[in-house]
């Protein structure tokens, strides 16, 4: 188990050292397409000049960005296959077509609307859709005066029972405090 491990550190290391490569050689990479931009500062113009005065992996990767940055200038440019006065003219045909298809279909429903309308008022009856309002036969009634009871009423009133207090207050019991409570009445 112990000798697993050793084999699997040499593994693991390897792989540490190609991601280390990859984010180093991505980094150049982006250095060197900002140099050939003009994107780069001053000390990193120099570390640049540097590298493609000493490592022939960084010369080999300059020149590749060059034709590729050449290749990409040259390419020629597709020319319109309609001119923008005809998309133009599409463009708002359509536009004026979709306002009249509005227009028609809030007028087509107006119109059906109006038809169910007009058939349902033709309509005879007991068929007919429109709602009927209940109706009471005539009763034939005859007036009679107002009789009204001053002295006698229909029901009898009872009369309202009256309480009559208890004990009367005469007058009031004296306080300890009277003296004062008179020199402040006065």
């Amino acid at each position: 188990m112990n000798s697993d491990r050793n084999q699997l550190k040499p593994i693991e290391q390897h792989k540490a050292k190609k991601v280390e490569m990859n984010n180093q050689e991505r980094d150049r990479f982006e250095l060197l397409s900002a140099f050939l931009d003009g994107e780069v500062t001053a000390t990193e113009r120099k570390q640049v000049l540097e590298w493609l005065d000493h490592d022939p992996k960084a010369q080999q990767l300059y020149s590749r960005l060059l034709k590729i940055r050449h290749g990409i200038q040259t390419l020629p440019v597709p020319k319109a296959t309609q001119a923008t006065e005809e998309i133009n003219r599409q463009v708002f045909r359509k536009i004026d077509r979709r306002h009249w298809q509005k227009i028609a279909c809030w007028g087509g429903g107006a119109i059906a609307a109006l038809f169910v309308g007009a058939v349902s008022g033709v309509l005879p009856g007991a068929y007919s859709p429109l709602p009927r309002l209940a109706q009471s036969p005539e009763v034939e009634t005859t007036a009679e005066p107002l009789m009204v009871a001053i002295n006698q009423p229909a029901v009898e009133i009872p009369k309202a029972a009256v309480s009559v207090p208890e004990k009367s207050i005469q007058s009031f019991p004296e306080s300890k405090n009277s003296r004062f409570d008179n020199q402040r009445l006065n």
